[in-house]
């Protein structure tokens, strides 16, 4: 197996020259390099060939794949990939389910990739529960509601401790998020991560199940989406595979544009 390259922050123009095209898609990339460079702990980027026919993106124990040279053999990437510790590795559905073959204990969950620009925003907020901003304070009500969330789960159990520290970090760094809570508990929140200059992408977003169907995730989504453009971004980015909630971000003017996979390890 031929070593891949690993880029230092001198690669950094060239690498966002490389995504330019699919700018969405490769939000992560951009807002990663963006926060945290690439020669820190937390981000890490490697290039497979002397033409860079991929890149692959390491955040924390997360992987994320990318190229924009299309029909690439990925018997490389596959093999790197398996020799790290990965709890998560990600890309476009299409990449994803070609690599998939070298990982056969995981499956593709895929999902939509929308898009909303300022100004097709409609806030939407009729909920009779206060919406609040998540500091660093709140990283243990965060994680008591991700491990009560099926679909977010196994994680935050099984890494409780490294999903604490990393949501404490998020939140101490400018990381931004709101919620709301029923007396102590947080029942619903949304989040941003892969923040650039122009955009950002939400994750995260969750409601207990004792308190859905009662309006919270498009109240802390509007609020969310609010501050955003009102702290100066023109364009938000987030994943949905339920249709129920893919109906609450439509409402609120997302635009479905792709799809992306993950692979859950």
């Amino acid at each position: 197996m031929n070593i891949p390259y690993t880029l230092t922050n001198k690669d950094i123009p060239a690498v966002l020259d490389y995504i330019a095209e699919e700018k969405e898609l490769n939000l992560f990339i951009e807002g990663d390099i963006e926060n945290y460079g690439l020669e820190g702990d937390i981000v890490t980027m490697y290039a497979f060939g002397d033409a860079w026919d991929y890149l692959v993106l390491r955040y924390y124990e997360n992987y994320m794949v990318t190229t924009n040279k299309p029909g690439g053999d990925l018997a490389e990437v596959a093999a790197f990939l398996k020799q790290q510790n990965m709890l998560c590795l990600s890309a476009k559905e299409d990449i994803l389910l070609e690599i998939q073959q070298y990982f056969p204990q995981a499956k593709v969950q895929g999902t939509y990739l929308c898009r909303l620009d300022k100004e097709h925003f409609t806030s939407k907020a009729f909920s009779d529960k206060a919406v609040v901003r998540l500091t660093a304070d709140d990283s243990r009500s965060i994680i008591d509601l991700y491990k009560q969330i099926e679909e977010f789960a196994r994680p935050y159990i099984e890494h409780e401790q490294d999903k604490l520290k990393q949501t404490r970090e998020l939140l101490e760094n400018g990381g931004l998020g709101f919620g709301i809570f029923n007396e102590e508990n947080l029942v619903c929140m949304a989040t941003i991560t892969a923040k650039t200059k122009s955009g950002a992408m939400i994750i995260g977003v969750a409601t207990h199940p004792s308190y859905r169907s009662r309006g919270y995730a498009s109240q802390v989504m509007s609020r969310l989406c609010s501050q955003c453009f009102s702290d100066g971004l023109s364009f938000l980015c987030l994943f949905y595979d339920n249709p129920l909630a893919g109906a609450i971000y439509h409402r609120l003017g997302f635009e479905t544009i792709g799809r992306w996979g993950m692979l859950k390890f």
